[in-house]
């Protein structure tokens, strides 16, 4: 089952099924074919805190909404650093 964590203040969402994208990988596709049958698009309601979708082909995806993780008390220099 696929997961897809969505920011607080999303209404929308776009992902990709992973149940999708291994079977285009097994049958060979090409990776912008297999973008193609395994992206899934779609809306969700400001307050809904978990959702499910699914893509074309039925395969379900949850929705989750997730808070953003805090800012770090003091910096890490193995963390990318952003000028």
């Amino acid at each position: 089952m696929t997961t897809v964590w969505i920011s607080p203040s999303a209404t929308a969402f776009s992902c990709l099924c992973e149940t999708c994208m291994e079977r285009a990988r097994q049958e060979g596709l090409l990776f912008s074919e297999a973008l193609m049958v395994s992206s899934v698009r779609g809306s969700i309601a400001a307050d809904t805190d978990v959702a499910l979708a699914r893509c074309a082909s039925g395969h379900e995806i949850t929705l989750r909404r997730v808070e953003r993780p805090p800012g770090l008390t003091r910096p890490d220099d193995r963390q990318l650093q952003i000028a």
